[in-house]
This record gives C-alpha cells, structure tokens and sequence, in this order.
C-alpha cells in the first residue's frame, strides 16, 4: 500500500490535483500525515475547469489551499461508511453534503466516480467534478455532474 501522494501520482488520472497540491505546499500531508479521505477530481473535471479562474485561484496559495482542503476530510471513511454518513466536516471547515442515490454516492451531489482506492495514510474517492466551497466563486461544474453551483 502506498501514501495517499503516491497512490494518486501512479494512478495518472490526477496529474492537475497533484500540481495543485505541489503548489500549495500540501504534498507532504498527502504523502505522510493523515488519516485523510480525499474526494478528489480527476483530470477530466479540471479540463472542464475555466482557465481564467483557475489561473486566478492558482495565484493565490491561501485560497488554493482552502480549495484543496475542502475536498479533505480527516479519518478514513470508506463508501460503506458514506452509505450511513448526511455530512462531513471537510479539513477546511465547511460540512459536505453526503447522499445515497440511484446512480450511488454524491458528495455536494457530484457523484463519487471510482471508491475506495486505499492508502497507508487514507482513503481516496475519485470525483467529476470540484467541490467548492461558498465564497469560492464557480471554477468548473461539468455538464451532466448535477452538481450545484457554488457562488
């Protein structure tokens, strides 16, 4: 098994995430501290992303790492443990929204695309789509995500 850092580098499916991380100066908690679940966007769900307002937020560390932190929940909670869970605090204090639907878990009312992938410092869920929290200002929703904006 391996850290949560190196789960997502070998996976090549969150190359953005992880330059995100980089820069926020985040990658030691991802490779080392935790338990951490990470609900965390692949590649698609940033090429989805405006260029502009990524660039914006990319530019300010403190914003970006508030971002990146809402995505983040501290312990590890696998989607057996999601099926009996209504909210989670992320790491940057705000609650997710955690529902069981037809299509199965949605977190914000993204749908959790791939579970459970393991790590000696966590547990990661790929998402569709980011999640932002209020304030944030919209940098992607995806088409067909049903994910709600966030202004």
């Amino acid at each position: 098994m391996k850290s949560i850092l190196v789960t997502l580098r070998d996976s090549g499916s969150f190359g953005t995430f992880l330059d995100l991380v980089r820069e926020a100066g985040m990658e030691e908690m991802l490779g080392r501290e935790g338990p951490y679940t990470l609900f965390v966007p692949d590649d698609d769900a940033f090429r989805a992303a405006s260029g502009e307002r990524l660039a914006a937020v990319r530019k300010d560390p403190g914003r970006l790492a508030d971002i990146l932190r809402y995505h983040m929940v501290a312990g590890v909670h696998s989607t057996v443990d999601l099926i009996g869970i209504r909210t989670l605090r992320s790491l940057q204090g705000e609650d997710l929204a955690v529902e069981v639907a037809p299509e199965g878990v949605l977190v914000n009312n993204v749908p959790v695309m791939e579970s459970d992938a393991w790590c000696t410092n966590g547990i990661c869920h790929a998402i569709s789509a980011l999640l932002l929290p209020r304030g944030a200002g919209v940098v992607a929703v995806p088409a067909g995500t049903g994910a709600r904006e966030n202004v």
